[in-house]
């Protein structure tokens, strides 16, 4: 299957003409071998060789603050750029099927592989004295770029829930490639994380199953509240039920977050005393990371569980800052102040921030 002609053609239109070579592409994306073999597989194996070949060039790693690169390393980073780029894939797939896409791990691998050749491109340029890195970073930038671009055309995710599938797909891939660096740790060396080693109770397979439960049923919580619907009252006046049920979902929300957000130092500070955790609690831990980072699926979820509608709660949010930004420009402004006024106390932590 391998075709150096039309690797270097691909890679080449990739990089300077995108969305031409995506749609030209698109016909041939539905088989990921031949994908892996023509594209993926040849960018992963050329950037960590050109990285280890521009990392002998410098006279003295430590002067640019960088490690040389060693054949050992190098060979490690072909095996994670590999389990990278199928984690990448099947994640984004999957989780486009939940937000009404298309589940394909075929074409998820054809997209962010396509998406990430800057990024292939960056880790190699990486290895630069002085510039390497700042280079590096900014290919790394333009790959997610092209990957939000790249993603309704493949994987067809609606245009009303490509932002939630997009971060709660990264969030959940940083997850899961966390928890295989540690159980890959014995394997590649203590290096790979700092977290602590993971006991041998519960598989691998076990661990990132519940991890991406979670991440899925995150999934399922955001397009349930992207279906809700409110037509909010003509004159554009809050009641002091509405008001009353906005703070205590509020509160419960914050307190759920303090106590995952705990939970998870516990494990951490574990993890960084070199203490053993089992399946279950790096699964806990790297799931509970996916609510932590700002995709506020528990505020969604206390809504939706209370028989609430989200789109109700939204406009309740958004008329209570509006209120404590102009006070009094309307009638109905005016009124909302004042009842603003009246929970002050309760309100105002999660309205002025």
């Amino acid at each position: 299957m391998f075709d150096l002609n039309r690797t270097l053609q691909l890679v080449k239109g990739a990089l300077f003409d995108a969305e031409a070579t995506w749609k030209a592409y698109l016909p041939e994306a539905d088989n990921w071998q031949k994908t892996a073999f023509l594209l993926t597989g040849p960018l992963i194996i050329t950037s960590a060789i050109l990285a280890y070949l521009i990392g002998l060039l410098g006279s003295d790693a430590a002067i640019f603050g960088q490690f040389r690169p060693t054949i050992t390393s190098t060979l490690v980073t072909i095996v994670m750029g590999a389990v990278a780029a199928g984690v990448v894939a099947f994640i984004f797939s999957a989780l486009a099927g939940a937000f009404g896409g298309k589940n394909s791990f075929a074409l998820g691998l054809a997209a962010t592989t396509l998406a990430f050749v800057p990024g292939y491109l960056g880790q190699a340029l990486a290895q630069l004295p002085w510039i390497g890195a700042l280079v590096g970073l900014g290919l790394a930038i333009y790959g997610l770029v092209l990957l939000w671009r790249i993603i309704p055309l493949y994987l067809e995710v609606p245009d009303g829930k490509r932002t939630g599938h997009y971060i709660l797909s990264l969030v959940a891939t940083i997850a899961v490639m966390v928890v295989l660096s540690i159980l890959l740790r014995p394997v590649v060396g203590p290096d790979m994380s700092g977290f602590g080693g993971v006991s041998s109770s519960g598989s691998a397979a076990g661990g990132a199953g519940g991890l991406f439960g979670g991440a899925m049923r995150q999934a399922e919580l955001i397009t349930a509240a992207e279906e809700d619907r409110y037509e909010s009252p003509a004159d554009g006046k809050l009641d002091n039920d509405q008001v009353e049920a906005f703070i205590r979902v509020m509160n419960r929300a914050e307190e759920v977050m303090l106590e995952k957000t705990e939970r998870m130092r516990e494990l951490a500070e574990r993890a960084d005393r070199d203490e053993q955790l089992s399946m279950r609690e790096m699964s806990e831990m790297m799931s509970g990371a996916t609510e932590v980072m700002g995709m506020n699926t528990i505020e969604i979820e206390i809504v939706k569980s209370g028989g609430g509608n989200w789109a109700e709660h939204q406009w309740v949010k958004e008329s209570l800052r509006t209120a404590y930004l102009q006070k009094d420009i309307n009638d109905a402004v005016k009124h909302n102040y004042e009842l603003f006024m009246e929970h002050e106390d309760e309100l105002k932590s999660f309205v002025t921030r």
